[in-house]
This record gives structure tokens, C-alpha cells and sequence, in this order.
């Protein structure tokens, strides 16, 4: 296993993700019908804050902790924050982050392939209506469709393999055939900007639906670093649509760190 995330964790990646994660379970939270969460990449569910992996990248200083230091934060940004600061040990992953916002009858799916990480995941993440998998994610379009009728599913590799934008459409064919009305929400790193818009006009082309594409850069490119990332989005609610733009000035002026950050939401359409 090269990726390991406990060095990543609450950098300005992970807040963009979450935060858009709350968003759209905020936005199912709206109806009370039961929901289901599928996370095909789900890591430990929940990271320590003294683990010396963070302290080693230092990573989470110019991501959840900016949050936390935050005052007066609003919507899904202040939302994320209030969970950053109910543990002073543990900061939550996407897992976690469901499992916070989940309601009585809603449930979760987590999948998780290295061995030890599963471990993780099944300590941090144990209770009625949680299921734990240890496979590989890109195979967990077979969990689908949940009895719920609604749901997320949120597709976050490591992005160790060269054909990972390749495998998430594949993943993204497999899954909304079978759970065409799900939200799907995959993530990805800018580093090349031409690729990552081509995905996203592929997964409109290739799944025949409507995508949402959000990304935020911290600063301008620098060489081996990674200064952006993006959300691309499927079957976005329309409640999400609209606050989206009044969410992510607010994370450019709390994540940037130089010149160029930014951000920047595309409608692609089959």
C-alpha cells in the first residue's frame, strides 16, 4: 500500500470534498424518506489529530484546522466546522461525516480493500444500519441499488493508477444502470487540466446525465505539488445547484494559499 491517507487527512482536498458531501446530504435530509450512503473508498473513518503522520505532512494546518479557527462560518462550511469541533481527538472522514448526518432509518455502506485500513474502518464505524466491506471499490456498483431508492454514492481513490479517471467511468456505466436516480459524486485531483475536463464531459456523454462539475484551486500550479481538485456530479439535487455558489467563495478565502486560488462550477450535459 503506497497511499495512506492518515498524511492527508483535513487538507484542503479533504474540506472541499466534505463540505460538498454535507451539501448533498443536507439536501436529502430535506425529504424524510430514508437514505443510503455508498463509499467505494471509505479509509479508517476517522484519523487522530496526534497522529504524527499530520504533524509530518502538516497538511491539516491549511485545511480543518483553518476551519476550526474559523468564526461566524455559515451553511455547509460552518456545518463541517461544528463537526471539526465535537472531537478534540478524532478528525472525521467522509464516513464519519455521513454517519453524523444520518438519520434513524438511514444506512451506510463503506468499502474499504487495504486490510489494515479496514481494520480502522471497522472499529471507527460499527452500529445498527452500517455495513462494512472490505473489497475492492470499484467493484461496489454491486451493492447496488439499496433498498432505500435514494442515496449518495461518493467515489474517492487514492489515484495511485494512471487509468483512475478510466476506472471511474467504467464504475460510473456499472452503478447508474443499476441505481439510475442515485447521486454520484467523484472526486479528483487537478493535474492535468485537460484531462480532468474531459472526464467530466465524458461521464455526461458515457452515462447519458446531467454533471455537475465543482473544483477548487488553493494557488497557482507548482511543480509536484497538488494546488486543486474537483467534485464531478451526478444527478445533483436542485436545492445543492443552488446554494453551490454561494458555498465555495466562502472555502477559496478560507483554503488559498498564494495567488490563484480559485474556483469554478461547470454544467456538462450528455
Amino acid at each position: 500500500m503506497h497511499y495512506q491517507h492518515r498524511y492527508h487527512a483535513g487538507n484542503f482536498a479533504d474540506v472541499f470534498k466534505h463540505v460538498l458531501l454535507i451539501g448533498l446530504l443536507e439536501s436529502l435530509n430535506a425529504k424524510p424518506a430514508p437514505w443510503a450512503y455508498l463509499d467505494t473508498h471509505a479509509g479508517a473513518g476517522r484519523y487522530r489529530w496526534d497522529d504524527e503522520a499530520l504533524a509530518k505532512t502538516g497538511e491539516a494546518e491549511n485545511g480543518a484546522r483553518r476551519l476550526m479557527a474559523a468564526e461566524n462560518l455559515i451553511g455547509w462550511v460552518g456545518h463541517y466546522a461544528a463537526l471539526l469541533r465535537d472531537d478534540d481527538f478524532m478528525l472525521p472522514g467522509s464516513p464519519a461525516i455521513a454517519a453524523a448526518l444520518r438519520r434513524d432509518g438511514d444506512r451506510l455502506l463503506l468499502c474499504e480493500n487495504a486490510p489494515a485500513v479496514f481494520d480502522d474502518l471497522k472499529a471507527e464505524l460499527r452500529g445498527p444500519r452500517i455495513a462494512v466491506h472490505q473489497r475492492d471499490g470499484y467493484g461496489a456498483w454491486a451493492l447496488l441499488p439499496p433498498p432505500e431508492k435514494r442515496g449518495v454514492v461518493l467515489v474517492d481513490p487514492a489515484f495511485e493508477a494512471r487509468d483512475e479517471l478510466e476506472q471511474m467511468l467504467t464504475f460510473a456505466q456499472h452503478a447508474i444502470g443499476r441505481f439510475a436516480h442515485g447521486i454520484y459524486a467523484f472526486w479528483y485531483p487537478v493535474k492535468g487540466q485537460y484531462a480532468v475536463d474531459r472526464f467530466a464531459r465524458r461521464l455526461a456523454q458515457q452515462t447519458g446525465r446531467e454533471v455537475l462539475d465543482a473544483r477548487l484551486t488553493v494557488s497557482a500550479p507548482q511543480d509536484g505539488r497538488m494546488c486543486g481538485c474537483g467534485l464531478a456530479i451526478v444527478n445533483a439535487p436542485f436545492a445543492f445547484a443552488n446554494q453551490l455558489p454561494q458555498e465555495l467563495p466562502a472555502l477559496v478565502a478560507l483554503l488559498a494559499q498564494g495567488h490563484g486560488a480559485a474556483h469554478r462550477i461547470e454544467t456538462h450535459t450528455p
